[in-house]
């Protein structure tokens, strides 16, 4: 059965000309089909998915031999040869298939925008694991100088979920590879953020995933851990009962965690809210009027 072609993302929806007259297209014009020998394209260095289901790529490879390639591939000319834009998978399905040459079109576009597409491209295809998500936003970000809000509008997600994936990249690495072996989800390791001791982090990590504890059952351990660090710090000097009741109104208020500490002498101090997710701490900014 032929796998129907799937629609393109946003970023990436004018890329293959529409042919309503069904008649041969011009190879030499750019935005043209064009058959491309496989051994003269590369692989994307700012794709997204850098790993691939051997299965997958084995059933898609005789999906092709079958039916052909459904959906070209995109590519930009080099110097010397191609790079792929978007389609990987299919490229390599190819070269499992044995294949000679892959129907492609040839887009004329900066390095930029080759690396906004194919990583635009890749994020609607929703198949990333959450690192590898995360990187991605964070390539986005970073070397195409995007910010956060530019970003959600790109990939039409909210800017709470990109923020929230690109901090899972402060994790240590070996919770990374968990998470992109999918031992544990991006719920399970959200709260681990909060700890600042690595080997803790770690330990925790391995203990969700060998236990299979839910990510409630981590919250609670992490908040456990966090309590106890802070009680001795709570029993050094006794709060002004005012500044108490402050901190009071405030949880009941906006149903997050507050810490005041204020100098009698100085008249100077800090206060620390803790949230438990960007959403939060947006109701927060947006309190204040930022």
């Amino acid at each position: 059965m032929a796998i129907k072609p799937k629609a393109l993302g946003r970023g990436l929806g004018n890329l293959i000309p529409v042919n309503e007259n069904k008649t041969p297209m011009d190879s030499s014009a750019e935005g043209a089909l064009r058959e491309i020998k496989i051994g003269e394209i590369r692989p994307n260095p700012s794709q997204p998915r850098k790993t691939f289901s051997e299965e997958s790529l084995k059933e898609l490879s005789e999906t092709i031999k079958a039916h052909g390639v459904i959906q070209p591939i995109v590519v930009k000319q080099l110097d010397v040869g191609f790079e792929i834009i978007s389609g990987e998978r299919r490229y390599r399905a190819c070269k499992l298939a044995g294949f000679v040459k892959i129907p492609a079109v040839v887009k004329n576009v900066s390095e930029n925008q080759s690396m906004e597409m194919a990583i635009i491209e890749n994020i609607q295809r929703e198949d990333l694991n959450p690192i590898e998500e995360a990187i991605a936003y964070k390539t986005l970000s970073e070397k195409l100088n995007l910010k956060i809000t530019d970003i959600s509008a790109r990939v039409g997600k909210n800017r709470s979920t990109i923020s929230n994936l690109i901090r899972l990249l402060q994790l240590p690495d070996v919770v990374q590879d968990l998470i992109k072996n999918g031992r544990i989800s991006e719920g399970h390791a959200r709260p681990l953020l909060s700890l600042a001791d690595k080997k803790k982090i770690e330990q925790l990590a391995y203990q969700i995933a060998e236990k299979g504890l839910t990510a409630r059952q981590v919250e609670d351990l992490v908040s456990n851990l966090t309590e106890e660090k802070s009680a001795p710090e709570k029993k050094k000097s006794r709060k002004d009962v005012n500044i108490v009741e402050l901190e009071n109104k405030f949880r009941k208020k906006y149903s997050m965690k507050i810490e005041i500490g204020h100098n009698q002498g100085s008249g100077k101090g800090k206060m620390t809210i803790v949230y438990p997710n960007l959403e939060a701490m947006e109701k927060i900014l947006n309190a204040l009027g930022l």
